[in-house]
């Protein structure tokens, strides 16, 4: 179990950091923030009911040794052309707790991608960060809400298949708007996808 004082201690640490505000452990914890300032000053001690929720919002195990937390799975992300597929589940998925707090999983739905990332393996991406770099994976949408899992090349800006199937073509960027969902910072493949990614490739 994570000790009171640990937690006390990285709580000091995620809000001197500026990755969380008062206001958002208040309203995680369901007290007034000015609590959650009498906790920072040793003033109140983080009751037993609200140590395993502060632990598991600041990505905490009960388990010291672990490294692994959950994030959301919220829907399915096309690799291929640009198409309707983000819906909402209830679906969670396991990854390092190394990662930035706001990460969701998308679920990869088609081909596009399948050097890197076959179908049905999932991205992690990172809502906050929206930076475009060259040769960086991304989610990213259009105004009409369709959304699509690329690769992002310069000169000239355009979205990139990384496919075994050269039907998949570039998608130029700067014809139409679109939105950065965000950067996709991890893949999680299970080890049925392994497998036939090693054939596929034997």
């Amino acid at each position: 179990m994570v000790t009171h004082d640990a937690l006390l201690a990285e709580l000091q640490l995620w809000v001197t950091g500026g990755r969380v505000t008062q206001k958002e452990v208040a309203d995680e914890l369901g007290i007034p923030p000015p609590r959650v300032n009498e906790i920072l000053k040793h003033k109140r001690r983080i009751q037993q009911a609200e140590m395993p929720v502060l632990a598991q919002f600041l990505g905490l195990s009960a388990n010291p040794e672990s490294n692994v937390r959950k994030i959301k799975r919220i829907g399915r992300v096309p690799a291929g052309e640009l198409r309707q597929a983000l819906v909402d589940t209830a679906d969670t998925l396991d990854v390092s707790a190394d990662l930035p707090r706001d990460v969701f999983a998308l679920e990869i739905d088609g081909e596009s991608m399948n050097r890197l990332a076959p179908y049905g393996a999932d991205v992690i991406v990172d809502p906050n960060d929206k930076s475009l770099f060259s040769g960086d994976l991304y989610v990213v949408g259009d105004d009409e809400g369709q959304f699509t899992f690329k690769q992002f090349l310069q000169d000239p800006a355009r979205l990139v298949p990384l496919s075994d199937d050269p039907s998949h073509k570039d998608i130029p960027v700067g014809t139409a708007p679109i939105n950065i969902i965000g950067r996709v910072v991890s893949l999680s493949i299970g080890a049925n996808h392994l497998r036939k990614m090693v054939r596929s490739r034997s």
